[in-house]
């Protein structure tokens, strides 16, 4: 018999609905015909903690660090999920089963997560592996058939463990060494420091200081209104780029000069086409999400789950991918009618989709371990989603649909207003034939043909010229959406240009993704970290605007730069390619971050690190001498295990017995 080891339970039952052969159900797996399916819940196994390898590391302590933890890591059980991890083990083990198959994601995190029980059980049974984007019968089943050597993907296993790995001795270390920082100087929060959310942070708060920084500067502008064949053209100043003007006599020596003149008239016309954006991947949902409805990207990617593996009505909903495959096309008639099913009594575009017109969207060479997110063949009744299920499956099938409309066809015209050494600039766009914006955008130009009667070196008189006193601004403070575009292109504030080259190389065939760190589908997870932390704060209107707080400015400036810039993401991936390649293994890859860690440590040891936490009401605890050591001052701390307990400890109990961080030393509270 074949074992189908799933990544959920959802998949689970897919893949079982894409098997032949009579059904049985129990509570860890379900038998149909000669396979056997069962599932994790996602990670089922996690990194051990430190003290698993030694037990005085469960005092945290600055002359521990950096921890010191043998080779080849522990990965135990996460102890929600034993008695299935338990239950799979023994399946495994199961003299029926024959060949086991490996159903994790298509990407790092799948692949791992899968190959961490199997190596655990040390199994030597054959092992294949199945790449699963569309949870459909149908599609199960041709996957299924496309089934190769699990070995074929040990580079790309290898990579993924080496950066958990990498990830692991960077938090566990760096997290408790700034912490002990902190609460020298009398702070009493855990300071968490991760590879992609600190720089996240690091990101939010250069934004924050630049805008309370910035110093404005009053500047002119200048736009000029010339008459042309009866009609009113709006054109601003030339001006080279960041060119400003800021003296108001040589602005309204301008004005004098070009006022009432005839200007000569120079036009560019460019035919172009406007082609329907690509399906979405979770960050252009997310941000979109965020845009139109005030969505978080936590909510947006709790919602596609919910669509999922609820109601099987989207395909792989956390791709990095836009593209889809040639496949999708070839089912695009079937998908159609389905949508023309679901939305019986709302039009979004189904009733127009001419199937055989084919996209850019469809091109395989294109793909990453995804594809774009698409409705699939499942006939729901919409009454049964949710409000928010609802929003979100209608704008999938929205840009799915998109794709079988013409592009919108048009004319640009690019004015150019010439008065002596002077030239005013705009563009005008004129819309020929709609395409598919006529169903999907409802904005677009007016059909303007006062524009053909307009010729190159026509005579305007320029009526009016207008100056306002303008104020330079700062880039604004980041929204939602703002940020999670920002996200997969931070390479652009990377000054160091072999840093930004490398962060550019990790991302080149992603459409979308520039040099970004971080996944569309973990971000959210850590932009909710930094909220819950309270680093930063996003308003709760629909715009969602992100502001840094006190504590997460001062977070980053105690902070080492190479911790709160992408620097750290673009190294490890030129290492993880040298690892997928076999060039380097993954020992020496740990073995150099273990390097980084204890120099990052031996660097700021001696460090003034204060971040100030929330003021308490019995803050002023801190005044009082501690009686066992006599040299650090009481904190108040909440106890871990009963919300709403406090207890006292010294400030100094890296070397003072008073203050641990276990459930024992809580009693002996002052």
């Amino acid at each position: 018999m074949k074992l189908f080891i799933a990544e959920k339970p959802e998949l689970a039952r897919a893949i079982s609905n894409g098997i032949a052969g009579d059904m049985q159900k129990y509570s860890s797996h379900i038998i149909k015909g000669d396979s056997i399916i069962t599932w994790a819940y996602g990670h089922i196994m996690e990194l051990a903690e430190p003290h698993i390898y030694n037990e005085t590391y469960k005092k945290w302590a600055m002359n521990d660090l950096p921890l010191r933890i043998a080779h080849p890591f522990k990965r135990i059980p996460i102890p929600s999920s034993k008695n299935q991890f338990n239950d799979i083990l023994k399946l495994i083990k199961d003299d029926r089963v024959t060949e086991i198959v490996h159903c994790g994601d298509a990407d790092e995190e799948g692949q791992i997560l899968i190959d961490e029980v199997l190596q655990y059980s040390k199994t030597t049974k054959p092992i294949m592996r199945c790449l699963i984007n569309d949870i459909t019968p149908k599609a199960i089943a041709t996957a299924i058939d496309k089934i190769e050597p699990n070995s074929n993907f040990k580079g790309l296993s290898e990579s993924g463990f080496s950066r958990s790995e990498a990830d692991y001795i960077v938090g566990i270390n760096l997290t408790r060494f700034y912490t002990l920082l902190n609460q020298k100087n009398g702070g009493r929060d855990t300071i968490t420091i991760g590879r992609v959310q600190t720089p996240i942070l690091g990101l939010i708060v250069n934004r924050e200081l630049e805008n309370k920084n910035f110093k404005s500067m009053d500047y002119f502008a200048i736009n000029g209104s010339f008459v042309i064949s009866d009609k009113k053209i709006q054109a601003p100043l030339k001006l080279e780029k960041d060119e400003r003007i800021i003296d108001e006599q040589i602005a309204n020596n301008i004005k004098n000069n070009c006022l009432n003149k005839n200007a000569n008239l120079k036009i560019n016309i460019n035919k172009k086409l406007e082609y329907p954006p690509l399906p979405y991947n979770l960050l252009e949902l997310q941000a979109e999400s965020a845009k139109l409805f005030g969505f978080s990207p936590d909510r947006v990617l709790n919602i596609t789950q919910s669509l999922r593996e609820k109601h099987k009505a989207i395909s792989y909903n956390r791709s990095d991918c836009q593209y889809l495959p040639e496949s999708i096309y070839e089912e695009a008639p079937q998908l159609i009618e389905t949508l023309k099913h679901n939305f019986k009594s709302q039009d979004i575009g189904q009733h127009n989709a001419d199937s055989s017109i084919k996209s850019k969207a469809f091109d395989d060479s294109k793909l990453s371990a995804h594809y774009g997110i698409v409705p699939l063949q499942t006939e729901l009744d919409i009454q049964n989603l949710s409000k928010d299920e609802l929003e979100i499956y209608t704008l999938i099938c929205k840009r799915f649909l998109m794709q079988f409309y013409k592009p919108c066809e048009y004319e640009s015209y690019k004015f150019s207003f010439h008065i002596d050494e002077y030239v005013f600039e705009t563009s005008i766009r004129r819309d020929l034939y709609l395409g598919f914006k006529e169903h999907f955008s409802k904005e677009h130009t007016e059909n303007m043909q006062w524009l053909d009667s307009i010729k190159n070196n026509n005579s305007a008189l320029c009526q009016d010229i207008t100056i306002s006193k303008e104020k330079t601004k700062p880039r604004p403070r980041y929204t939602m959406t703002t940020l999670l575009k920002d996200l997969n292109q931070v390479s652009k504030y990377v000054k160091d240009e072999r840093i930004k080259k490398l962060l550019v190389e990790k991302d080149k065939d992603k459409k979308g993704e520039s040099g970004g760190i971080g996944t569309p589908a973990t971000r959210s997870n850590h932009i909710k970290t930094l909220i819950d932390r309270e680093y930063i704060l996003v308003s709760k209107d629909k715009k969602q605007n992100i502001t840094a707080t006190q504590k997460g400015i001062m977070l980053i400036q105690s902070l080492s730069p190479m911790l709160t810039q992408p620097d750290m993401t673009a190294l490890w991936f030129e290492k993880q390619k040298d690892i997928m390649n076999g060039a380097l293994s993954r020992k020496e890859f740990l073995e150099s971050v273990e390097e980084f860690v204890s120099n990052i440590i031996q660097q700021d040891k001696e460090r003034k690190m204060s971040v100030n936490q929330k003021e308490s009401a019995h803050q002023n605890a801190t005044s009082y001498e501690c009686p066992e050591c006599k040299k650090g001052s009481l904190i108040r701390r909440e106890s871990k295990n009963k919300k709403g307990s406090f207890w006292y400890g010294c400030s100094e109990y890296s070397n003072c017995l008073l203050y641990t961080s276990d459930a024992a030393d809580e009693a002996r509270s002052v």
